[in-house]
């Protein structure tokens, strides 16, 4: 089986999927809910920003960190735990750990990896069974180890990105692809959307995901699409980037 489609299967089944776009959605709606650029907040503040909310919402959603253990019927509880690698934040189910990285919207396929931080680079160096010539340690040998799971997990990449007018979400899950020469920096990707995780497994919440306003504020409509306007299920192998 594809490597993409495994992981798909595998974190899609438990919900950890929904969890991550529960986590971005609700991100996007705090980050634009709260800064403006008629307030004088650029580019890098709203970078900055959606990172470091995105980081604290996953700690939310998955109630790892200082967001405690998880209720007794949630299936992720105690499954989910934090996996940083070199300071970068991580969170880990199973084989998987995910880290994130924000781009700018509609460039998912623009990504530089080498030019990003040491530790994007070398997550875009792993060993990856159509490539093992890019095999490389990441040195990771104190990560969190689950029962009955293999001592070095798969490092995938988040890919999160949102735009203010209109107010629109982008979010991939993929293995990276070190693009040196200019090529995808993408092994494959997999868009994560309702239409495209379908029914969420995790029973129902009392607490909502999403934030809550005051009474008289309306939320802004959100869309959700992709960066290259193709369907819910597209996956790209190592297509070239546009």
């Amino acid at each position: 089986m594809h490597e993409g489609q495994e992981a798909w299967d595998v974190l899609a089944g438990a919900g950890f999927l929904h969890a991550l776009r529960d986590a971005h959605e609700a991100a996007t709606r705090i980050v634009f809910g709260r800064l403006s650029r008629s307030a004088g907040f650029k580019d890098r503040s709203f970078g900055y920003t959606s990172f470091d909310v995105l980081e604290s919402q996953l700690d939310r959603v998955f109630q790892v960190g200082a967001f405690g253990p998880a209720g007794a019927d949630d299936p992720l509880q105690g499954a989910v735990v934090r996996a940083n690698l070199n300071g970068s934040p991580g969170w880990r189910y199973g084989q998987y750990r995910i880290l994130l990285k924000r781009y700018d919207f509609g460039a998912v396929d623009g990504i530089r990896w080498d030019q990003a931080s040491p530790t994007k680079q070398a997550v875009s160096k792993q060993d990856y069974a159509d490539d093992p010539q890019l095999a490389l340690d990441l040195g990771d040998h104190d990560a969190p180890v689950l029962p009955g799971q293999a001592p070095a997990p798969i490092t995938l990449v988040l890919a999160h990105s949102a735009s203010e007018e209109p107010l629109e979400m982008e979010l991939y899950l993929g293995r990276p692809r070190f693009n040196a020469d200019g090529g995808s920096p993408w092994w494959w990707r997999r868009v994560l959307t309702r239409e495209s995780l379908g029914a969420d497994p995790r029973p129902a919440r009392v607490e909502p995901t999403m934030p809550i306003w005051s009474e008289d504020e309306v939320d802004v409509p959100l869309r959700l699409r992709t960066a290259t306007g193709r369907t819910a299920t597209d996956e790209t192998s190592s297509e070239p980037a546009r």
